[in-house]
Parts: C-alpha cells; sequence; structure tokens
C-alpha cells in the first residue's frame, strides 16, 4: 500500500498540494511537529483520525496552544469553532481521497472545509490509507456515506438511518449530517495546504 499512497502523493503534487508519505502515524506526527512554527495557535477539526495519533495532547506537550472543539461543552463550542476559522494552522482529516488525489468531504456544520477553503494559512489533512478508493468522486461519496457517516453517527449518538443499516436513505433522514459535499479539485489559493498520507488504518 505504501507504493500506491506515493502514486497518491504524486497526484496531489500535481493539484498544487504539498504532499508526504509515511509508514506510521509516530512518524507523520513527528513531521507535523517539527515543521509547525514553536508555540503556535493550532486548530484541529473533527477527525477520529487526530484523537487516534493522539495528536492534541503531542502538541501541547510540545507547547501549542490548542482549539478543538470536541473538547469542551456544547455551549462553548460555537465560539471556539470561530476562532479557529483565525488560528495560522489548522489539522483535520479527510472523509475520502481517490486515486488521482481528489479529497473529498462531507460536512454537517461547514466548519472543517471552510477552514481547508479559507482561514489559516497552513493546513495539514492526515489521512489513512483506509479513505483510500478506486474510481472518482461518485466513489469517494459512496464509501464516505458507507462507512464515515454511519460510524460518526453512531459515535455522535444521531438518530440516522445511515447509523442503524449503514445505508443512506435521504428520504427518511431528519438529522442529517450530509449538509455539504466539497471535493478539492486543486489546492486552495493563498495558502498552504500539506497532505499526511499514512500508511495505517485510521479514523474512519
Amino acid at each position: 500500500m505504501y507504493d500506491q499512497l506515493t502514486l497518491v502523493a504524486d497526484k496531489l503534487r500535481a493539484r498544487g498540494f504539498e504532499a508526504a508519505v509515511f509508514a506510521t502515524s509516530k512518524e507523520a506526527s513527528s513531521f507535523i511537529l517539527g515543521d509547525i512554527a514553536e508555540k503556535a495557535q493550532v486548530a484541529i477539526g473533527g477527525s477520529m483520525t487526530v484523537k487516534q495519533m493522539d495528536l492534541h495532547a503531542k502538541l501541547r506537550e510540545a507547547g501549542h496552544e490548542v482549539l478543538w472543539h470536541w473538547e469542551v461543552e456544547p455551549a462553548k463550542r460555537g465560539t471556539l469553532l470561530h476562532q479557529a476559522m483565525n488560528a495560522p494552522v489548522y489539522i483535520c482529516s479527510a472523509n475520502a481521497i481517490t486515486t488521482d488525489g481528489l479529497m473529498v468531504q462531507i460536512d454537517g456544520n461547514g466548519n472543517r472545509v471552510a477552514a481547508m477553503c479559507y482561514g489559516p494559512s497552513t493546513v495539514y489533512v492526515v489521512i489513512g490509507r483506509n479513505k483510500l478508493v478506486e474510481g472518482g468522486l461518485q466513489q469517494a461519496v459512496k464509501r464516505i456515506k458507507s462507512v464515515a457517516c454511519p460510524n460518526n453517527a453512531r459515535r455522535q449518538g444521531i438518530d440516522t438511518p445511515c447509523a442503524k443499516t449503514g445505508s443512506c436513505d435521504v428520504s427518511a433522514c431528519k438529522t442529517s449530517m450530509c449538509h455539504m459535499t466539497v471535493s478539492f479539485d486543486l489546492a486552495p489559493n493563498g495558502k498552504r495546504t500539506c497532505v499526511l498520507l499514512i500508511d495505517e488504518e485510521l479514523g474512519y
């Protein structure tokens, strides 16, 4: 899989992204910690990958201020999400990436895709090998709807059809998490986006 991820990294570079491949999440974490400016403010999008990597804790140990809405009570999340949009550094994952280097996200609130598109001047996207799909946008969305969405709905206790059956049923979904689908044909202008492909199973 490492060799395949290397080919995907080449496709990402052709789209204007920085890209690197790592054998382990530990190596990827070390890269990020060594790449970020000293004592930088770092915001994190909702990400099981980041949580599995324990990256938030490692950043704090290194002296960085970490903004993560998962760590605060619901009433304070709105304020923190707005602060995250103005942080110099943002870290998140992607719901899917194609072999041709197309990153695809499905969001509910839009805070994650908004930060990826605009705001923080440096964005790190950490992606495990399990997010890689053959084919294009349609296959990426299929993967998200059948894997990422059901798992995230169950984690958050959201009563969606996919949480119960593993299959999307838009007509019966009254509490949908899927309000917007964003694909990154090219790297966003005016900022640095570094994609880290990791040869491990990470996140949903």
